[in-house]
């Protein structure tokens, strides 16, 4: 294919025209429009599928704005990677020689003869083989993240972060930093010990606090200026390890074969020698008393670092298939190099000379004894270990930094934004606070003090990334999919096991104070901005937009009306939490096994349906503080809170956008205050549609809500027609009716608690609604803003003849009652007759709801206390149960019989007199009178509560199966 500007400059200008044409703008001859429909031309052919993903996107409900800009710049950077792939790293130089060279450190030279002094060699190559299995198991989860979708550059942080989530990702560079910090201090100590050892004339009288402070600095300075060479030199570095090992083990040849050096403990490798040095013998060094697990501490940093290979992972030709073959080799070939330095080192030395303590001014600095093995000169061994140190010293100054930087700049941790530097600035204070940190450690002045710590952070950092990998893969979590075929969520979960074992092992109130900190950095990165802006997605290599603005002239974020997304799906904001696929797993499972009935009788719980009000702007109306109501209920009650509403329009493109928008709001209100609950908006043609749709589609199975709450109309042009069809609606689907009214809001969280009483009205009609009458206030009565008031039952019960002796005896049986259902309230009983509350009395002519389905246990039991009974003996009006007795041919007194002087009904009255001052009260929905008109009904419901502060008023459906008394 001819790839030349002028092959394709005919056809790529036919696409722009028919491009802005379709726009509707008009094509120049210079390539412009007059609207702005500017396309730079691309220098080569797009590719087949980028013509296939341009036709998608010219379709009519796809965003089209500057589609073949975003198509040509994606091509253009593929273009320039594929143009600096020559110039990036393969398996070998990119991951398996820093791998190699950060673990064939100091620990090789300077402290594995010591430790297999102390261990012997059955014991010391245990502590070889255990540390560095570790070490491979936890290459292997890594190697599962790296192929886990293609990694970006960011090192090991950015593919933990966006394959596990910001939040593992956080933890995880955080533990990575302490220790590339703590390493830092531990390489420069190393260095010092060993120019002492070295060179005892002229470093020898020189403090090893003062030496070291002057290498740190000398290394920040080099950091400063010029990091791009650490990594040009570090092949050069690697040379100088591998020639040291090589000049040590053609020591112990030529010793061997030679005289050797009796008078230094150097005996060469002999049989009688590694039986003596086969056992551990475990001595008191420079008052350490050295056992298994102090020699495992002291080795464990020696392997800390597998994954120095993934940090450079943005360098690497193709790091899905780099990274795994390199970080696995690395640490096999580690594994053998040093399981063969502890035979051919034990095997030549006495185990004096092994632990020997040569310098009196630094006591617990060991001999360097593979100086003295090495052949043809001891140089080799102290230049090749210098240089390991001070290159693996460089690469972790130089990469500590970094991760600071790239954590305040994730904004995962807001106190680190300082370190952030500017796009394409050096991290400068971050790398002055990693030096002054390292400063610190160094001035500890003491290598056996330092590694510990390394020890504990790298293993709090890999039983991190280990179990996360074994409980994706084990929960086979959607966007969890590497394809490195080694990789099984039983060998991450064995990692695990492993890293927690040494880490308790080895300092176990250490390791509890690490896991403890690692868990609280957590759960504060969990609650920050930062967290949910991060997910765990990898980045998309062309972004696909989902919807054209109305018109052409919007641009993103232009109209705050609408929901236009102008991201890619992968940079959406929302938290990215690994729990989510376990979530909706245990959710599924829940789901599919609840069965009709599990959310009523004793296990009933507030799953309230809230139709609220949204005005024509998309905004809530308030309701007497109803949103603060539900969540005191809702929290205290265990349950969930449904807040709905409905936009009035026909559905189309502009009320749907109306109704996201209120959706958000109305999140971001229930967020505010506190409401668990979710929210939702609909388009219907009517306020009464809208609502009659959200009481039949709202649940998913057997899991739907069992109480709808509404707000009481007030103002002058309430639709009372509509809001008695909703109430009716809500009675014909088996749903508890909460509305909720008064002349006072319901408490909000800024609000002082509440002091007084909350009263509780039942009219003709004990424990009606099964209870939830009294459920409703003894879980508003948990909450802190109602604590402090005091429950109150008032009871009015028909006129009988034995008048004050049968209140007593109603008082004591409800209390009795009360008793038994762990309700401590007090009890007031008031005599009304029949006729002075006819909305209230037991009569056909009135729309009372009936059901095939409705409780009996109770309404019978409560049918004696209600109904005249003489109440001579209490056992009857707990235990037995009443038939229902037939409707009434009566017909109900004239309204104009229960009417005082004062126009005010006998049962409003009482309101008035005994509640007006509550805080408080819940009663009935009164019904309505047959053929009685809505607005009549509203305005008798109106004088029925005037004055009172606060009232819930509950209608019950008949299938209440609530079991609030035992």
């Amino acid at each position: 294919q001819d790839s030349s500007p002028v092959a394709i400059s005919v056809p790529l200008a036919v696409q722009r025209t028919q491009l802005c044409r379709r726009r509707g703008h008009t094509r120049t001859n210079k390539g412009s429009t007059d609207k702005g429909c500017t396309i730079a031309a691309p220098t080569r052919a797009a590719p087949l599928y980028i013509d296939r993903l341009r036709k998608m996107l010219a379709t009519p409900r796809v965003r089209k704005t500057d589609v073949d800009a975003i198509v040509f710049e994606a091509e253009s950077r593929r273009v320039q990677q594929a143009a600096s792939t020559a110039t990036k790293l393969g398996a070998i130089k990119g991951v398996f020689v820093p791998t190699l060279q950060n673990i064939m450190g100091i620990i090789l030279f300077v402290r594995v003869p010591f430790i297999v002094g102390q261990a012997g060699i059955l014991e010391g190559l245990g502590i070889i083989w255990l540390s560095c299995a570790t070490a491979l198991l936890t290459a292997v989860s890594m190697s599962a993240v790296a192929t886990n979708g293609r990694p970006k550059s960011g090192g090991c942080y950015a593919m933990v972060k966006n394959s596990l989530g910001a939040q593992f990702g956080g933890v995880t560079g955080a533990l990575l930093f302490l220790s590339n910090t703590f390493g830092v201090a531990m390489y420069v100590l190393g260095c010092v010990e060993v120019l002492q050892l070295s060179f005892p004339a002229t470093f020898g009288d020189l403090p090893m606090r003062v030496l070291g402070a002057i290498i740190l600095t000398g290394l920040s300075v080099i950091v400063l200026v010029g990091v791009e060479y650490v990594a040009r030199f570090a092949v050069l570095f690697l040379f100088g390890v591998l020639l040291a090992v090589a000049a040590i083990w053609a020591g112990v040849i030529v010793h061997s074969v030679g005289d050797g050096k009796p008078n230094q403990g150097i005996v060469g490798v002999s049989g009688d020698n590694m039986r003596k040095n086969l056992m551990s013998e475990y001595r008191e060094k420079a008052g350490v008393e050295w056992s298994f697990k102090a020699c495992l501490a002291l080795f464990f940093p020696a392997v800390t670092d597998p994954l120095a290979g993934s940090n450079l992972s943005g360098d690497l030709k193709d790091p899905q298939a780099s990274i795994p073959p390199g970080t696995i080799a690395a640490v096999v070939v580690t594994t053998i190099v040093f399981s063969i330095q502890v035979v051919v080192v034990s095997g030549s030395v006495e185990r004096d000379a092994l632990i020997e303590f040569p310098l009196d001014d630094f006591p617990r600095v060991p001999r360097f004894v593979v100086k003295d093995l090495a052949w043809p000169h001891e140089m080799i061994v102290v230049i090749g270990v210098l240089l390991s140190t001070l290159g693996a010293g460089l690469q972790s100054l130089a990469g500590a930094p970094r991760l600071l930087a790239a954590l305040g700049k994730d904004d995962l941790v807001p106190i680190l934004r300082h370190f952030a530097p500017s796009d394409g600035a050096e991290p400068r204070k971050a790398i002055l606070f990693c030096a002054s940190l390292s400063m610190c450690l160094v001035m500890v002045g003491d290598l056996n003090a330092v590694a510990p710590f390394i020890t504990l952070w790298f293993l709090t950092c890999y039983a991190i990334i280990n179990i996360a990998c074994a409980y994706l893969g084990y929960e086979k979590h959607p966007s969890f999919r590497p394809t490195y075929r080694l990789f099984k969520w039983q060998v991450s979960l064995l990692g695990t096991g492993l890293c927690v074992f040494i880490m308790f092992y080895t300092q176990p109130l250490s390791a509890l104070g690490a896991l403890a900190a690692a868990g609280l950095l957590y759960k504060y990165i969990e609650t920050q901005p930062g967290a949910s802006t991060n997910t765990a997605q990898g980045e998309s290599e062309l972004p696909i937009f989902e919807r054209e603005p109305e018109s052409p002239q919007q641009s993103c974020g232009s109209d705050s009306e609408t929901e236009t997304m102008c991201v890619s799906p992968a940079h959406r904001q929302g938290p990215a939490d690994w729990r989510s696929g376990s979530r909706f797993k245990t959710a599924r499972t829940a789901m599919l096994a609840l069965e009709e009935g599990d959310l009523q009788f004793k296990y009933w719980r507030p799953f309230v349906l809230f139709l609220c009000a949204i005005d024509g702007d998309a905004n809530y109306v308030r309701q007497r503080g109803m949103l603060d109501a539900l969540a005191q209920l809702v929290r205290r009650g265990k349950g969930l809170a449904l807040v709905n509403g409905v936009v009035v329009d026909e559905v189309a493109e502009h009320s749907l956008r109306k109704a996201r928008k209120a959706r958000r709001r109305l999140r971001s209100l229930l967020r505010d205050r506190g409401v668990q609950g979710f929210a939702d908006v609909v388009v219907a043609p009517s306020r009464e549609e809208g609502r009659k749709l959200l009481l039949q589609a709202k649940g998913l199975g057997y899991f739907r809500p069992n109480t709808v709450a509404l707000g009481w109309p007030t103002s002058p042009e309430r639709d009372a027609q509509s809001f008695l069809r909703t109430v009716d609606d809500t009675t014909a689907m088996l749903k508890t009716l909460l509305v909720f009214a008064g002349d006072r809001d319901f408490p909000g969280a800024r609000d002082p608690p509440l002091r007084g009483r909350v009263d509780v009205w039942m009219v003709f009609d004990l424990f009606p609604a099964a209870g939830l009458l009294l459920l409703i206030p003894f879980l508003l009565l948990r909450d802190d803003k109602w604590k402090h008031c005091e429950l109150r039952l008032i009871i009015v019960s028909p006129r009988t003849d034995a008048g004050k002796e049968d209140d007593g005896k109603l008082e004591e049986a409800v209390k009795s009652m009360l008793k038994a259902g762990g309700v401590l309230a007090k009890v007031l009983v008031l005599r009304l007759g029949e006729d002075d509350a006819p909305r209230y009395a037991r009569d056909a002519s009135f729309a009372t709801p009936t059901t095939p389905t409705r409780q009996q246990s109770m309404r019978t039991r409560a049918r004696g206390l209600t109904r005249g009974s003489s109440l001579s003996e209490e056992h009857e009006v707990i235990a037995e149960a009443f038939p229902p007795e037939p409707p009434s041919p009566i017909s109900p007194p004239s309204p104009m019989r229960r009417i005082d002087s004062t126009g005010k009904t006998k049962l409003t009255v009482l309101l008035k007199e005994h509640s007006g001052s509550s805080e408080l009260v819940l009663i009935r929905l009164p019904p309505r009178k047959r053929e009685q008109p809505p607005q009549e009904w509203m305005v008798s419901v109106d004088r029925l509560i005037e004055g009172l502060q606060r009232v819930i008023l509950i209608r019950e459906s008949g299938a209440e199966k609530v079991q609030f008394f035992q």
